[in-house]
């Protein structure tokens, strides 16, 4: 399972549906704009790593979408039966 975190500025004018596009791709589960930085966040999970890739083109193809920043989520949590449980 692949999941990251897509951080995005947009363009000084964008549609307004541009969540709900964002929404209608495969693997995004969850989308909104934010005050910062930047402009939107997408939580992306696919199962391959080339899925994950294509969903973050969609969200880069998107008109108004001006850059956009991937971080990928990395567990943190330990294995289960490490000394660490």
């Amino acid at each position: 399972m692949e999941e990251a975190l897509v951080l995005g500025a947009l363009a000084f004018s964008f549609p307004r549906d541009l969540i709900n596009k964002m929404k209608r791709i495969p693997g995004v589960t969850d989308a909104n704009f934010v005050y910062g930085p930047y402009d939107f966040y997408a939580m992306v999970k696919t199962d391959t790593k080339e899925e994950l890739r294509d969903a973050v083109a969609q969200i880069r193809s998107i008109e108004g979408v001006q850059s956009t920043m991937t971080c990928n989520v990395v567990s943190m949590q330990p294995r289960r039966g490490s000394a660490k449980e």
